[in-house]
């Protein structure tokens, strides 16, 4: 029975499944041209939030990209690590802050040709209208998802 349930479902239009099967298929798109310098794109992603409004607490950072705190820790593990984020204190003394150094900056502008390639590739595969139309259906769907919470 449940084998049966489990094939049903694959065959499913089930929103969580097709979602996530969009997803996947964008994301290797991603990875094959960050692996050419040693980051996925989650941690790219990350490397650039930073950039970009750091120094940031961790939960902020979680909650703008929309990974669970645990999540966040273990992506930035191998960031710290490899010296291109620091944590250090937060404002108040009781939190956390993560800023990016000098080597994460270079790291960020020796991914972007990459991911720029990876989006590219994306939009000739998929068809630059139809990006342009999904990106404002999953604005809608978002903002729709957001307000019911």
């Amino acid at each position: 029975m449940y084998a049966v349930g489990f094939a049903s479902l694959q065959q499913s239009e089930c929103t969580d499944a097709k979602t996530h099967q969009l997803a996947r298929l964008v994301r290797q798109h991603y990875d094959a041209e960050l692996c050419k310098v040693g980051l996925r794109t989650t941690q790219y992603r990350l490397l650039m939030e930073v950039k970009a409004h750091g120094p940031v607490r961790p939960c902020d950072l979680a909650e703008t990209l929309s990974l669970s705190p645990s999540t966040l820790t273990r992506n930035l593990k191998p960031l710290v690590s490899a010296g291109w984020l620091e944590l250090g204190p937060g404002t108040d003394g009781r939190t956390r802050s993560v800023c990016i150094t000098a080597a994460g900056r270079r790291k960020c502008a020796e991914g972007l040709p990459h991911w720029s390639m990876a989006e590219a590739r994306v939009h000739h595969l998929m068809g630059d209208q139809n990006v342009s139309a999904l990106h404002a259906l999953i604005g809608q769907c978002l903002r729709s998802m957001s307000a019911a919470e």
